[in-house]
Parts: C-alpha cells; structure tokens; sequence
C-alpha cells in the first residue's frame, strides 16, 4: 500500500471545517498516512466515537507535533516572537517526517501548511505534491477588508499587518500552483480566483499549466456518519429563523437587519426570532439594539456540534450570509453550511453575491437567494415566512463520489509523473 505524508494543521477530532475536508478526501483512498498535526481544542466526543468505529481511521498514525495556539497568530493572539518559531519548528518537523512516502499532501488554511510543501518539493523534488485548498491566500478579499480594518484598535492593526507580512504569504501560493503535482479545489469559482490572482501577480507559468493539474472535489459528506437527517417539524405561533455561524470581517449583515426592521413593521403580528450561533460583531449588536430589535434576536456564543445539528432540526428556516464583496465583485467562498442545509432539507434564506458559488447553487433548485439590497432582503422574508415559498437548496455528494474523483485525479497524476 502506497503512503503519504499529511500536512495540514489541525486535524480530527477536532471539528472544524478544514479538519472534515482532509479526512473526507483522504479516507478512502488506498493508502496508509503519517500526519503532523496541530492539537486544538475542544475535541468532539461524538465525532471520536465514530473515528473508533471507522475501520478507513485507522490509516491515519498521527503526530501532535504542537499546540495550534502556539503557533498561531492573530489580532487576538499577538505574541508574534512565539508564533514565528512555533510556525517554524511545525514545518521543520513536517519536513522531517519525510522518510520516503510515495506523496505529500497539505490543506490550507493555515498558509504555512503550504510553506512545508514548498520545503519538502526543494528539498526532494521528486515527491508527488498534492497541494489542496479551502482558501485563497493570493489576495484574499478578507485581507482588505477596509470596514472591519477600521474598527480595529491601533494593536490591532499593527498586529494585522504583521499577520500579513508573516503568516498570509502570496508567494507560498504562487509556489504551490507551480511547484505541486496536484491541485484540489472544492469549488470552481476558487480555482478560477487563485488562478486568476496569480496570473495577475506572477505569471511565471502558464495558466494551461496550472489548469491541467487541477481537481474539483465538491464538499461531501460520510453517509454512515451522517447526522443531517431531515426530521419531521411543525411550525408554532413563533417562527424560528437561524444562522449557525461566525458574522465577521465580509460576513455583513446590516442590510439584513434593516430588512428584518422593515418586516416587523409591515407584518407586526407575525412573530420571528432570529437565533445566532456564533461569533458575533458588537457594532451589529449595537444596530439591533438602536432599531429596537432586542425582543426579536437570541444571540448565542458557538454550541457543539451535535446541539448545532438538533437546533438546525428544530428551526423553522435557516440563514445563509454569504461573503459580500463591493461592486458585486467575483467572489471564491463556498459556505460550508449549504451541504448541511441540503441534508436537513431545510428551507434556507440566503444573503449572497451575483457572482458566487452559493448563487449557483441556489439558483438550480429556486431557493431564496437574495442580493445584499434590504428590499429584494425584505422580499426573501415575505416569501419565506409570510408566504411559506418552499426554498430548498440541493447541494450533496456522498464521500464515495467525491474519492473516485480524487482517485482518478491522483492515477491521472502518477501517470503523467511516468512521461
């Protein structure tokens, strides 16, 4: 059985998005894998006793190789002296636990993950890179996010540039679209994005180079695992409408709280709370509380993830909020949310952009998609709760589907390695 090296910063159990995305491309590939990861907390006990039952987990020989919060920095976390060297000593040891395997693979975000590959393809160039991405790091719009900068104490934004110059590095990417074997994307719109920004900033290959090695890989989920289950759900006298996730930097939401203001006027009888679960921005607080909106918002810090999945259930309608970028510019993100979303069979609400893959995905199935504009927002409420317009998003693809693109994608590669 071939083996692999695993790069990605933090891992299972942990629970966040990146750690899922790894695992699901990675478990039912034929291979044996040595991962140098990054411990965080809190660890899921749910999601642990599936590993356990997962005969494919069992592939994986972890090692922690330090904690994430020593080696992260943030405007949060600033001790930037730490980081550096933490940061520099995960990738040393990545690259150490180099002893033949037949490939390496890394996952960004974080960005050095790809700063290791960089090191291990220098070092050994005969080694098959497969560089996966969640993010851009090329101008990444978050990055210049003028707005959220502008709120930002003066060590705060001392402490963002610093995260910039060190830690959100464009090169290490234009060195992977050049220097991996593979490039795996879970979207069209974030290959393009990355392609596009770094023929802009670099150019030093050609785009048809840069194309031929790339795979989409759509999110996916376990089937034996799966949680997503739609459940039978009658609406009550309250209509209960909510958003599982952080509202932060493009994540903007005043045009729909001005919306839900314009709707509690022109339908008072018809009682809503919103529920929030997670990080949540005191200037939007702050706008609630001045349009007198208090009564109708429960605002919540985040839950684990099997309560998140039990609120979901109990909802009548769920929000999306998508990255919003100005001028209606091409935009890269997919939210994870429209897969769960999809597996409840949940009517969804979603705030979003023209140019998205949350549009695209929407618009195949007429869900509610609605731009960042309160009135066409105020429509998408009157349709969803007033109307009761059924607006079910279909995004799914199982991870058996998503392996044998992978698959093909990594035999497609050895192939071409072999000319």
């Amino acid at each position: 059985m071939k083996r692999c090296l695993v790069i990605p910063a933090t891992f299972f159990p942990y629970n966040d998005t990146n750690s899922q995305i790894v695992y699901k491309h990675l478990r039912l590939l034929d291979m044996e894998y040595d991962v140098c990861a990054l411990r965080t907390y809190p660890e899921e006990e749910e999601l642990m006793k599936r590993l356990e039952e997962d005969e494919n987990y069992r592939k994986f020989h972890v090692t922690w190789a330090d904690e994430y919060n020593n080696v992260w920095f943030n405007i949060k976390n600033v001790n930037l002296f730490k980081g550096l060297k933490h940061m520099k000593q995960y990738v040393d040891q990545a690259v150490q636990m180099y002893d033949g395997q037949d490939y390496v693979y890394t996952m960004t975000w974080p960005c050095y993950t790809t700063r290791a590959g960089v090191k291990l393809k220098r070092e050994r160039p005969a080694v098959k890179w497969i560089a996966a991405f969640s993010d851009p790091i090329n101008h990444n719009p978050y990055m210049f996010d003028e707005e959220t900068y502008k709120h930002y104490s003066l060590p705060e934004k001392i402490a963002f540039k610093l995260y910039l110059k060190y830690y959100v590095v464009a090169e290490d990417e234009a060195n992977a679209l050049e220097q991996a074997d593979l490039l795996v994307f879970i979207s069209e719109e974030l290959r393009d994005f990355m392609i596009e920004q770094y023929m802009k900033y670099f150019g030093r290959i050609s785009e048809d180079e840069i194309r031929k090695k790339c795979v989409v890989v759509p999110l996916n989920y376990i089937q034996e695992w799966n949680m997503l289950k739609p459940a039978e759900h009658e609406r009550g006298d309250v209509y209960h409408l909510s958003h599982f996730g952080r509202i932060y930097g493009l994540r903007i939401i005043r045009e729909f709280i001005h919306a839900f203001k314009m709707f509690t006027e022109k339908h008072p009888d018809t009682k809503v709370i919103i529920g929030q679960y997670g990080e949540f921005r005191k200037t939007d607080r702050k706008l609630i509380h001045e349009l007198g909106l208090d009564d109708y918002f429960e605002i919540h810090d985040k839950i684990p993830y099997s309560e998140c999945i039990e609120r979901m259930r109990n909802s009548d309608g769920v929000l999306l909020f998508d990255t919003i970028l100005p001028d209606d510019q091409f935009q890269p993100f997919l939210p994870s949310k429209l897969m769960e979303y999809s597996l409840l069979e949940k009517d969804v609400l979603a705030v979003t952009t023209e140019k998205s893959p949350a549009m695209r995905v929407m618009k195949k199935t007429d869900a509610i998609a609605c731009l960042y504009d309160r009135n066409e927002i105020l429509k998408g409420l009157e349709e969803l709760i007033i109307e009761g317009k059924p607006s079910k998003v279909s995004y799914q693809m199982t991870n058996e589907e998503a392996a044998v693109i992978l698959s093909e994608a990594v035999r497609t590669m050895d192939q071409r390695s072999l000319k």
